[in-house]
């Protein structure tokens, strides 16, 4: 049986905070093909390996990371509060992401989030950074984001993610998308079966190891992005 790319989403990040580098780094040690993460802007234009427009749920900080400089994001500590008060982990740049993560050779899923709405140029500047990257695509909710990619007119991937209310007309009829990104709840339904038939390749998130065609893959699939990464590599027999 031919093993669907397993992507660790925000890293181990059930047994971490997620996307920081110990949830990164558990990723790597058990073996998974390739990473999930997040990249938002700070006010200043550096990006940050982080998920939410704001700190709130995982730093108990409500300020948006579009309204802070770079010096105070690396200020915050995050996780529950009684793991801030002792240790906490720190929110990464993505430039000391890479420079832990290239070595190990990790397939990479590169989500850029709202706070790249615009932002024309720092798309170009992630994309040129992750060049060094064997294999790296990017996906966004956004359809402006990974159009600026595109119009880079360079050998990168690119990935929409996909909404029940989607533009669809729009997104099956641009040819340039490698792969459209769905959550499991679409899998096996009428959207994926349309997708597929407009000739896109699907990766499939929310995925949690205990879904039977995990086992067996419809052929649309080319990966699994997952809070549980082990449970997926134990049923491909990789663990």
């Amino acid at each position: 049986m031919f093993n669907i790319p397993v992507y660790a989403h925000r890293g181990v990040s059930y047994k971490s905070v997620e996307n920081s580098l110990n949830a990164f780094k558990k990723a790597v040690n058990i073996g998974v093909d390739g990473i999930e993460l997040d990249l938002q802007l700070s006010a200043d234009g550096v990006a940050f390996v982080t998920h939410d427009i704001d700190f709130f749920r995982l730093a108990g900080n409500k300020r948006r990371i579009t309204d802070m400089l770079a010096e105070e994001v690396l200020q915050l500590k995050l996780g529950t509060s009684f793991f801030r008060k002792f240790i906490g982990s720190r929110v990464l740049t993505f430039d000391e992401f890479l420079q832990y993560v290239i070595p190990t050779g990790m397939k990479l899923n590169v989500e850029l989030k709202e706070s790249f709405l615009g932002k024309s140029e720092k798309i170009r500047e992630v994309v040129e950074k992750s060049r060094v990257v064997k294999d790296v695509h990017f996906s966004s909710f956004e359809f402006s984001i990974l159009e600026t990619i595109q119009a880079m007119n360079i050998d990168v991937q690119t990935a929409f993610i996909g909404k029940k209310n989607s533009d669809w007309d729009y997104v099956l009829s641009n040819k340039k998308f490698n792969a459209i990104h769905l959550n499991k709840k679409f899998y096996g339904k009428e959207l994926m079966n349309t997708i597929w038939n407009a000739g896109f390749p699907m990766r499939f998130y929310n995925i949690k190891g205990n879904e039977k065609y995990v086992q067996n893959p419809h052929e649309c699939v080319i990966g699994w992005i997952t809070d549980y990464p082990e449970k997926i590599l134990k049923i491909q027999k990789r663990r």
